[in-house]
């Protein structure tokens, strides 16, 4: 069989099916009961074309923090009802570190994830490529994953396993809720404290935090199955889909899942997502992805920042500011703090003065300089007074694109330019997009 080729009517129905992925990604609604009948059968048949035998316990969770936690204290259960080697329950120094690494690791292999990722998804992604041509694959799949990847990576991927990784690696870490930046709550108090009741100790923490190898997308891979469905709906493709058909209808009707050979996990969707107009997770008034569960994940423009940044940003003050060691975060602080303020408050140096105005310049540790211009506006306030404002320039004064650039232009832009000589003047010039000698405050518009 010969490679397919679009036809119009096939073309013409490319954005419209990538656009319905892209939704599908992002959804908010909460799974109904329908909604999970069909999960339930279609996990069964998910793990026949796997080869697998079917899961004992089918399991719906409100959330993927839920489902970490969760589905690796089942995974640990499961694996110590079968082993009575108490030494993997209290698995608490070093000599028993091996052991205990080795039972988590035979406790969560990935087995059933991957023979059922094999069967369905992969072989059919597979077929799919070896029969079409890579404009399909570009304007389906890459298209869907650049508009959701970011945040329904953020969401799970990323989150969960940052949340994991700090409340569960160290058992008796204080504050974990700091440490994770996020909102949720545990019936028994925190992991750790779960854990211990559970009489799981380290052991049950390791599998929390390695139960994500058996993890499997749900809606938030659609960008897979945006691509793989249009062949199978669209273009009609002469395949066999039926083992396939189990994986999309979990992809169209559930969240993320675990797959174990014991049991299969399944999240519900969020309630809230929300995205820049670059497709990055963002809010900046409260979480940009919640769940039902109180469960909550806080960004700016792409960059995950602690709750507490955005649920209560008069905490932050320049000593936070200063100790923040993540670069990014640390800008986020800056700009919700303000960068005028901010540079006031810190103590910035003043590096030069003339007719123009001020030059200040505060040092930030690993990262550029902030440099801001203070001017005095020309025109009076009401009461006669004249208002200083603060102008943020480039470090090294090279003139900015004037008007509204997108980032990335804006960098390619500023990054043609040359530096100048630090002085107010050549500050002031730069905001206009000219150097210093070309200024002339007098032709100003």
């Amino acid at each position: 069989m010969g490679k397919y080729k679009l036809t119009a009517k096939h073309r013409a129905q490319l954005k419209p099916w990538a656009d319905k992925w892209i939704k599908n990604a992002l959804s908010t609604k909460a799974m109904d009961a329908e909604e999970r009948k069909l999960c339930v059968d279609a996990v069964m048949r998910l793990y026949d074309a796997g080869g697998r035998p079917r899961p004992k316990h089918i399991v719906f969770v409100p959330s993927p923090f839920v489902l970490r936690f969760a589905s690796g204290y089942a995974a640990a259960i499961w694996y110590l009802t079968r082993n009575s080697n108490a030494a993997c329950r209290n698995a608490t120094h070093a000599a028993t570190d091996a052991a205990t690494d080795d039972a988590t690791y035979a406790a969560t292999y990935a087995a059933t994830d991957d023979a059922t990722r094999a069967a369905t998804h992969a072989a059919t992604y597979a077929a799919t490529r070896a029969a079409t041509d890579a404009a399909t694959h570009a304007a389906t799949d890459a298209a869907t994953r650049a508009a959701t990847y970011a945040a329904t990576d953020a969401a799970t991927d990323a989150a969960t396993y940052d949340a994991t990784h700090a409340a569960t690696y160290d058992a008796t870490r204080a504050a974990t809720n700091d440490a994770i930046g996020a909102t949720w709550f545990f019936m028994n108090g925190g992991p750790a404290d779960l854990t211990s009741k559970l009489r799981l100790g380290k052991f049950g923490s390791q599998c929390a935090q390695k139960i994500w190898n058996a993890y499997q997308g749900g809606n938030f891979w659609s960008a897979w199955d945006s691509y793989l469905s249009f062949f199978r709906h669209v273009a009609k493709l002469p395949l066999d889909y039926s083992k396939y058909d189990a994986w999309e209808t979990l992809a169209l009707h559930s969240s993320v899942r675990i797959v174990h050979s014991d049991f299969c996990m399944i999240s519900d969707r969020p309630e809230r997502l929300i995205v820049d107009d670059q497709s990055r997770p963002h809010c900046e008034d409260g979480p940009f992805c919640r769940w039902r569960d109180g469960s909550a994940l806080y960004a700016v423009h792409g960059v995950r920042v602690p709750m507490w940044i955005i649920e209560h940003p008069e905490r932050i003050t320049v000593s936070a500011i200063n100790a923040e060691q993540n670069l990014e975060v640390r800008r986020v602080m800056i700009d919700k703090y303000g960068q005028e303020k901010f540079i006031v408050d810190s103590g910035a140096q003043v590096i030069h003065t003339d007719d123009f105005g001020s030059l200040l310049r505060k040092n930030l540790n690993g990262d550029e300089a902030l440099v801001m211009v203070k001017v005095v506006n020309s025109t009076p306030e009401a009461d006669g007074t004249f208002k200083d404002y603060f102008l943020r320039v480039h470090p090294e004064l090279r003139p900015l694109p004037p008007g509204e650039w997108s980032e990335e232009r804006k960098r390619e832009f500023v990054m043609q330019q040359q530096p100048q000589v630090l002085t107010a003047r050549n500050a002031v010039a730069s905001t206009f997009g000219l150097r210093g000698e070309d200024y002339d405050p007098d032709l100003e518009t």
